[in-house]
């Protein structure tokens, strides 16, 4: 199993892992990360978006997992698209993303990650909350924000 950055020839994987990803929980619709214009080349746009990076899990050319973060404000990164494969939860795939990108984020000068989801993905939140993650009574304002999210949470990194 690799852990690392997602590369060019990732981008149509991906794409369609994470839109598989929101299908399996009725989530592929307007306001979700399903219709991200960024969606299909999230390698050229964060290669373009500062002080952000995303991530692949992979094992023997198969997508296991994948998530990064990017800016909100100068101390704040929003985690983004961190979605397992149904077939590798339980495989502590979530916990080494999750390590990576607090890691990586206050490496690039962030003291708080937020995240937004929706209740459909009760399991994640419970990642989530393991994590130190705390629920916030609404969103934060952002540009990349998705309005059918229906949970906020954030974390000190």
């Amino acid at each position: 199993m690799i852990l690392r950055q997602i590369q060019a020839p990732d981008v149509t994987k991906v794409a369609q892992f994470i839109r598989t990803s929101l299908e399996e929980f009725g989530l592929d619709k307007p306001g979700t990360a399903y219709f991200d214009p960024q969606l299909d080349d999230l390698w050229s746009y964060y290669n373009k978006l500062p002080r952000s990076a995303y991530y692949v899990i992979e094992e023997a050319e198969e997508i296991l997992g994948v998530g990064g973060f990017g800016p909100i404000s100068e101390s704040i990164a929003e985690l983004q698209k961190l979605y397992v494969s149904s077939d590798q939860r339980g495989r502590g795939l979530s916990s080494l993303l999750l390590k990576k990108i607090f890691t990586a984020a206050r490496e690039e000068g962030y003291s708080q990650l937020y995240l937004e989801t929706a209740k459909e993905l009760a399991s994640a939140v419970t990642v989530y909350e393991h994590f130190g993650f705390e629920k916030l009574p609404q969103a934060l304002p952002n540009e990349a924000g998705h309005s059918a999210m229906d949970i906020w949470m954030i974390k000190e990194l």
